[in-house]
This record gives structure tokens, C-alpha cells and sequence, in this order.
């Protein structure tokens, strides 16, 4: 089989295969037409020609020469910015997938301008205003087939270069890009765990489009005869026309000023943590023996276990996390990223029992907590002790359970627990 050959070429295992054409959705007969295909050394030549046109900056150029003629009949001005890498910022989109900015500069964006001014409380700056183009964004895969999200956000040169030189100037280049990302597509960006990668771009960098239309255009009145040798491409309103070639960039041309103070550098304030989005369940067992014709066979609406999710795509390791488990509490931290989630519980939980799971892959980390059963339900199955009997009993075990915090040994302080609790369920 064709794939069998090439896979040591490309580093491609049969899973990776399988999933690739999962995502196509391509059926066995295609997949058999497309072996025989490549079988044919013709047809790999016409392939390899294809793939090298699609390279040849020569026919790059003369394709976009064409798209802006077509453009310009009907009413549109275009230009094709091709970015200049710059750096790479990384953060979660909406809590629960990575995401990546990527900072670019073109010329075809206009210079950022600035103007002196005086603040409330006096002091003197100058207020800067960035124009930058956003290009919607893109999403696509890891290695290991996790989704996330990028960004190209377009400066000018000498937005760059400014930035460059000033750390004050840099954050406030990176400001304006997050903020202007959130603005323009309705989302939600994690400004507190910015980080910056080491390359200068993230993905294959794609030619944007700034789409204007052309004043005083007059449209073509179409003809009252089909044209079957026509270009069927149908005539639309400048304002609502959208390409498929390119992405359409956002030009924020008047944006909100920034001001940049000329003072010396004050002491940074402490970063803030990002509450991480999280889901709760109870989880309760159905066993047989609930459902006989006894009075005690009713189901409680107690749960066995509480299970709370924590969507974390900026952790790396589990160890990079502190969680800590009390009694009605659940109170998770990191710094790096900087999450903090304090979560009350609606059951008191077993401290001990509780367990946790992190899934690198997805970004979430899974805790898994027994809920303590009531003192009504252990005052249930005591087959009608009185009141005092019982009190004296649950005293007893709160007591041994004191015991065992308090460093008694740790087996003998568990076995009697077990214990006792087993013989108050099952009398």
C-alpha cells in the first residue's frame, strides 16, 4: 500500500492516518481510488507541479493581480497585507482552549500618532493612538490533535520598533491587540496569564485583505439575456460582499488613546488570578436493594460523590497546581498560570478519600470527592434506638475521628472507623 511506503518518509503512524481520514470523512472506495492513483507515477508528477505552482511566489502575485481587477469591477479597492513576524503571545480563549496572538507589522497600516496632554490629577504624557488590522481567527491543530485558537493582529513598523525600545510601549502594543481581539469578535481572553513564546510565529502566515470601497462607483445594470459564457461570479452590494480567497482584516483605524506617561517606571502591582471555568455533577449508585417493596428501599437524593471539572488549558503538570480539601471547601491555586478557584460544597466531603485526575490533553483536571452520609439517614438504620442512645454513638465516632487527626496510628485509627461505621449501616 502506497501509505505503508511513504509513512517512514513522513513520520506518520496508522492512527495519525486513520484519524486524518476520520476528519475527511473519506470512505474505503476513495480511499482505494486514492492508492491507485498514487501508484501512477503520472499522476504524482501532475500532483508535485500542482504543489510547486502553489509555491511560485511569481504566480502568488499574479493571482492576487487578478483578484484585485475583480475586485475593483465591482466596486471594491484591495490590498494584500503580508505580515512581518514580530513575537508570539499565548493565552486561553474563553477558559477552556488555548490561544495565540500573534504580533505582525506591515506598512500598508497606518503610523500611530500621538498628542501631549495633561491628566486629571496633573501630570504631563503624550497619548497615543495604534492603528492595527485584526484578521479573524484561524483554528487548527497540535501534534497530538488538541484544538486552539490564533490571532494576527497588524501594526506599523514603527509601532514595532517603538515598542522595541520601551517595555511601557510594549504592553501597551499588547493591550491594544487583546483588547482589540475581544472587541471586534465577541470573546473573552485571559489577560491575567499572558505569556510570551520564544518563536516570532505561530502557524503559517496567511496574506489578509483591507476590503474599501470605491467612492462614486456605479454598478453594471445586468444583462437582460443569460450570458452562458459569463464569469458567474453575481453582483452584490460593495458593503456586504465577502471574499473567500483571504481573510478580510479589521482595520481599527480610530482607535481609543493610549496614554503613555513620560515619568520613571513604578513598582508593578501584583498580577491578578483568573477564577478557571469549572462544572459540577453528583453522582450517586442505584444497587437493587432500592428498589424492594420496604420502606427503607426509597433512593435518597444524597450523593455518593461529588465530581467537579476545572478547565485549565494554561497548566503544563499537575504539580504546577495546589489543591486543598476541607470539610465544605474546595480551594485550588496556581502561580504560573495564575489560577485560583474557591468553591464552596453543598455536602460535607471524606478529606481523605477524595482524589484527583489531570488530562494534559484536554486541559482539565478532575476531582473526584465521597460525600459523608448524613446523621439522619445513620439514625435510620439504627431500627429504632432512641435519641439518646444514638447521640451517645455519634459522639463516640466524631471523637475516634478527633483521635486520628490528632496523630494517633494510622491504620488502627482507620480499621476502627470502618469499623464502626460498617456496624451502624448494616445492624
Amino acid at each position: 500500500m502506497v501509505f505503508g511506503e511513504h509513512k517512514k518518509e513522513l513520520n506518520v503512524t496508522e492512527d495519525e492516518i486513520k484519524k486524518f481520514t476520520k476528519e475527511l470523512n473519506v470512505t474505503e472506495d476513495e480511499i482505494k481510488t486514492f492508492t491507485q492513483a498514487f501508484r501512477d507515477e503520472k499522476f504524482r508528477e501532475m500532483l508535485f507541479d500542482y504543489a510547486r505552482e502553489l509555491s511560485d511566489p511569481n504566480k502568488k502575485k499574479r493571482y492576487e493581480e487578478e483578484i484585485k481587477q475583480l475586485e475593483q469591477g465591482r466596486g471594491n479597492d484591495i490590498h494584500f497585507i503580508h505580515v512581518e513576524p514580530f513575537r508570539v503571545l499565548r493565552t486561553s480563549l474563553n477558559g477552556s482552549q488555548k490561544c495565540f496572538i500573534n504580533i505582525c507589522s506591515s506598512k500598508e497600516i497606518a503610523k500611530p500618532e500621538f498628542k501631549r496632554g495633561v491628566t486629571e490629577d496633573g501630570r504631563r504624557g503624550q497619548h497615543w493612538s495604534l492603528s492595527h488590522s485584526l484578521v479573524p481567527g484561524r483554528q487548527e491543530r497540535d501534534r497530538k490533535g488538541n484544538k486552539f485558537m490564533i490571532y494576527d493582529v497588524v501594526f506599523h513598523p514603527d509601532s514595532i520598533h517603538l515598542a522595541n525600545k520601551d517595555k511601557r510601549f510594549m504592553s501597551m502594543v499588547d493591550n491594544t491587540a487583546i483588547q482589540g481581539i475581544q472587541d471586534a469578535f465577541k470573546v473573552t481572553l485571559d489577560d491575567n496569564n499572558v505569556r510570551e513564546l520564544n518563536i516570532k510565529y505561530k502557524g503559517s502566515p496567511n496574506p489578509c485583505i483591507i476590503r474599501k470601497p470605491i467612492s462614486g462607483f456605479i454598478s453594471k445594470e445586468p444583462p437582460t439575456q443569460s450570458n452562458t459564457l459569463a464569469f458567474p461570479y453575481p453582483e452584490k452590494n460593495p458593503a456586504t460582499t465577502e471574499s473567500t480567497e483571504a481573510p478580510t482584516a479589521k482595520t481599527n483605524n480610530d482607535t481609543k488613546a493610549k496614554t503613555l506617561h513620560i515619568q520613571p517606571v513604578q513598582p508593578q502591582t501584583p498580577k491578578e488570578v483568573t477564577a478557571p471555568i469549572y462544572t459540577l455533577k453528583y453522582r450517586s449508585l442505584i444497587d437493587l436493594q432500592d428498589f424492594r417493596c420496604s420502606r427503607d428501599s426509597a433512593q435518597s437524593s444524597r450523593p455518593k460523590e461529588i465530581v467537579v471539572t476545572v478547565d485549565v488549558p494554561l497548566l503544563k503538570s499537575a504539580r504546577d497546581a495546589n489543591l486543598e480539601i476541607k470539610s465544605r471547601t474546595l480551594l485550588l491555586e496556581s502561580s504560573k498560570p495564575a489560577y485560583r478557584l474557591e468553591l464552596p460544597l453543598a455536602y460535607p466531603v471524606d478529606e481523605d478519600k477524595g482524589y484527583a485526575k489531570f488530562n494534559k490533553q484536554k486541559g482539565q483536571l478532575t476531582i473526584t470527592l465521597p460525600v459523608l452520609p448524613s446523621r439522619e439517614a445513620l439514625h435510620f438504620c439504627q431500627n429504632g434506638k432512641d435519641e439518646e442512645e444514638f447521640e451517645a454513638e455519634a459522639s463516640g465516632v466524631e471523637e475516634k475521628w478527633k483521635e486520628q487527626e490528632c496523630g494517633k496510628d494510622e491504620d488502627d485509627g482507620k480499621g476502627k472507623q470502618r469499623e464502626i461505621v460498617e456496624r451502624k449501616w448494616h445492624n
